[in-house]
């Protein structure tokens, strides 16, 4: 996997759609205050992470894809196999909620690439890191920098790496997935 690639094609993508992407992150943060709206607004940043990742245009209403269609029922389940599995991994050892980060990270774009539900998302990305643990493990951690970065920088500098990393993981997703040649509009017509 080219990890250079990755990062300078998903920076390319979100610095010409910047302010959309920082509007729909904080709106991403501050929504989440409210825990029912976690998950839907998750998926929906990933969504618009998704559509950058295939250079399609994006909105900031993009962020609220998560609501429609029986996203915010898809998003939840697949959000609360991962906080208990996390849970559960925290309980034993802090290593194990790393080791449940990764094994879950392709888990929220292939909701959106594929219209899986949350078991079958789960799944998929089980296989996709077992196939790539490597390559899977190199992207957590790029993308743990990338948002500690942000996190330094506080809001600001969190408005420019989040979107960065899900983009970043998002086009990963897509190449290790094999499914590059989907829309988003041909998924949204499928899942309609």
């Amino acid at each position: 996997m080219d990890y250079e690639g990755l990062l300078k094609n998903s920076w390319d993508f979100q610095k010409d759609n910047i302010v959309t992407y920082a509007v729909a992150a904080l709106i991403a943060f501050v929504g989440s205050i409210l825990i029912v709206t976690i998950a839907p607004l998750a998926y929906g940043f990933t969504y618009m992470a998704v559509k950058g990742a295939r250079k399609e245009p994006v909105e900031i209403n993009d962020v609220f894809e998560g609501f429609r269609n029986g996203n915010f029922i898809r998003s939840w389940i697949y959000m609360l196999i991962y906080l208990v599995v996390l849970g559960i991994a925290g309980q034993i050892h802090s290593i194990l909620s790393t080791i449940v980060g990764i094994v879950f990270i392709f888990g929220l774009p292939l909701l959106v690439i594929k219209g899986y539900s949350g078991v079958d998302a789960v799944k998929e990305t089980f296989e996709i890191v077992k196939e790539n643990p490597v390559e899977s493990l190199i992207l957590y951690v790029i993308i743990a920098v990338l948002n500690v970065i942000g996190a330094i920088a506080l809001l600001i500098g969190l408005l420019i790496t989040a979107p960065l990393s899900q983009i970043m993981l998002a086009n990963a997703t897509l190449e290790l997935s094999g499914k590059t040649h989907q829309t988003t509009e041909n998924y949204v017509a499928e899942t309609a």
